[in-house]
C-alpha cells in the first residue's frame, strides 16, 4: 500500500516537474512476465522514480551497495531496493563483496521467479550526459541465472528503456522515454552455461546495442555542443521541410539524423564543419551579449508595431495582478528546493531529483499554511477546495508570465535595435543567412550521400 501511495504522489511530482514528458511504447513495461527494465542511467535517483512511475508492476530496485548501512538498509528494504557491489564499493558487513553479490542475486532469482520485475541500470553510474557508458554484465548474469535455476521457463525478458532529458537539471525541461524491443532471455538457452561467459557477454551486448538506438549519444563534448547549437537553430526548420507533427518522437528522429549526417560528413572531410562551428558560436554568443533571441529574425510575419504593443500591453495589466498573486501563494515553496538541493549535493546530477522530491514537501507545507490562513480570515470551509484548485493553478500562471515577459522583452530589444542600430542587426542577420546557406548544403550534401550508397 504504502509503494502504491508513494507512486502516486511521485506521478503527480512528475508532470509538475517536467514540462513535457512523452513515452513511446509504454506498454512493453508491462507484459504478463518476469521483466527486467535495463536503462540509461543520466539523472541519479530521477531515473528510478520515471521508470517506477510509468510502470503499472511493483519494481524492485538495484542499487549501489555502498549507499547501503544499518540505518539505510530498513528505509531501502521498504522501497525495494537491493544492493550490489561494485570493486569500488565497500560494505559495513563482514561478508566479502562477492557473497553479498551472491545473496542479491539469489533475492533477484526469487523475484523473477514470482513474474516480479526488476529495474538495473548497467551503466553502473549516474552522469548528465549524451552518451553510453560502458554497459556491466551484471543483468545478462542475473537474467541468464534466473532462467538457469528454472530449465529457461520463466519467460523472462529485458525491456531495454531510453531516458533522453532536453536539460535533466532543470525544472520545467523536457523528457522523452523510449522503450525499446523486448529481449526474450530463452533466446540464449542453446548456447548458456553457467561456466561459459561467452553467452553472458552476447547477451550484454546486445542490451547495449538495443540502449544505444533509444538514446541520443554524441562521441564528446565538442560534438555535443555542435549539435545542440544545430537543434536551437535548425531543428524548426527540419520539422517545417518534412511536414513532422512537434512530438518528442519526431525530434528524437531528427536529432539522431543529424547526429549520423555530422559524423558521415566528418567521415568524409575532417574539416567539413570546422567554420560552421565557429560561426554558430559567434553568433549564438552575440545574441546573448545583446539580450535577444533567435526568434527575432525568424519570425517571417511581423506583427504592426501598434498591435504587438496592444496585444503585449493588455496581456500585461490583465496578468499582472494573477502573476502576484501566484507569486505571494508559491514562491518560497518554488525557490526552496533549489537552494535545498544546492545545500544537499554540489553535483548537478542530482540537482533535480533533490529539488523535485523537497518539492513534495515544501509545496505541501506552504499550501497547508496558505489554506489555515484563509480558514482564519473567512472562517467557511467552502473557501478551501477553491483555494486548493487556484494555488497551483496560479503557480503555473507565474510560470507562463515569466516565459512571456522574455520573450516580450527580447522582442522589444530587436525593435530598439533595429531602429537604433540597423548595422549591427543587418551583421546578425548576415551571419545568420551564412550559417543555414551551411547548413542547407551539409542536408544536401548528406542526402546525396545516402542516395549514392543505396
Amino acid at each position: 500500500m504504502l509503494y502504491w501511495f508513494f507512486r502516486w504522489i511521485v506521478r503527480v511530482a512528475l508532470r509538475v516537474f517536467f514540462k513535457r514528458l512523452e513515452v513511446e511504447n509504454q506498454a512493453n513495461l508491462n507484459l504478463d512476465t518476469p521483466l527486467i527494465y535495463v536503462a540509461n542511467h543520466p539523472n541519479t535517483f530521477m531515473d528510478p522514480l520515471l521508470i517506477a512511475s510509468l510502470s503499472r508492476k511493483r519494481v524492485y530496485f538495484l542499487a549501489n551497495g555502498s549507499i547501503f548501512n544499518r540505518f539505510t538498509r530498513p528505509i531501502f528494504r521498504l522501497f525495494q531496493m537491493l544492493p550490489i557491489y561494485r570493486k569500488v564499493d565497500k560494505s559495513d558487513q563482514t561478508l566479502s563483496q562477492a557473497e553479498l553479490n551472491k545473496r542479491s542475486f539469489q533475492k533477484c532469482y526469487e523475484h523473477l521467479a514470482q513474474k516480479g520485475t526488476l529495474l538495473i541500470f548497467p551503466e553502473g553510474t549516474s552522469v548528465i550526459e549524451r552518451r553510453l557508458r560502458e554497459i556491466k554484465t551484471g543483468t545478462a548474469r542475473i537474467a541468464l541465472g534466473a532462467e538457469f535455476e528454472h530449465n529457461f521457463s520463466l519467460n523472462l525478458h529485458i525491456i531495454p528503456i531510453g531516458l533522453n532529458y532536453d536539460d535533466a537539471d532543470k525544472f520545467r525541461s523536457e523528457v522523452f522515454v523510449k522503450i525499446g524491443k523486448p529481449i526474450r532471455v530463452a533466446d540464449y538457452q542453446e548456447n548458456y552455461h553457467p561456466e561459459n561467459f561467452a553467452t553472458v557477454e552476447e547477451l550484454t551486448q546486445n542490451i547495449e546495442n538495443a540502449l544505444s538506438e533509444l538514446i541520443i549519444i554524441t562521441e564528446n563534448e565538442e560534438q555535443d555542443q555542435f549539435i545542440r547549437n544545430i537543434e536551437k537553430l535548425y531543428k524548426n526548420q527540419l520539422f517545417r521541410e518534412f511536414n513532422l507533427k512537434r512530438t518528442k518522437s519526431e525530434e528524437f528522429g531528427i536529432i539522431k539524423e543529424i547526429i549520423r549526417a555530422v559524423k558521415v560528413l566528418e567521415q568524409k572531410d575532417k574539416n567539413y564543419f570546422a567554420r560552421l562551428r565557429v560561426q554558430m558560436e559567434n553568433y549564438l554568443e552575440n545574441l546573448k551579449i545583446l539580450g535577444l533571441q533567435d526568434d527575432v529574425f525568424r519570425n517571417t510575419k511581423k506583427t504592426p508595431l501598434f498591435g504587438f504593443l496592444l496585444k503585449n500591453c493588455s496581456f500585461l495589466l490583465l496578468g499582472l495582478p494573477l502573476y502576484v498573486v501566484g507569486l505571494i501563494f508559491n514562491y518560497i515553496p518554488y525557490i526552496l528546493p533549489s537552494q535545498i538541493a544546492r545545500i544537499v549535493s554540489k553535483d548537478i546530477a542530482f540537482k533535480a531529483p533533490l529539488m523535485m522530491l523537497s518539492g513534495i514537501f515544501t509545496f505541501t507545507i506552504a499550501y497547508s499554511i496558505s489554506l489555515g490562513l484563509i480558514y482564519l480570515l473567512t472562517q467557511n470551509f467552502l473557501w478551501l477546495p477553491l483555494a486548493l484548485v487556484a494555488m497551483p493553478l496560479l503557480g503555473f500562471f507565474v510560470l507562463i508570465f515569466v516565459a512571456w515577459w522574455k520573450g516580450f522583452t527580447a522582442e522589444l530589444q530587436g525593435m530598439r535595435l533595429f531602429f537604433q542600430k540597423p548595422s549591427l542587426m543587418q551583421n546578425l542577420l548576415e551571419q545568420r543567412n551564412e550559417i543555414f546557406t551551411g547548413l542547407k548544403k551539409a542536408q544536401k550534401d548528406y542526402f546525396a550521400l545516402l542516395q549514392q550508397n543505396s
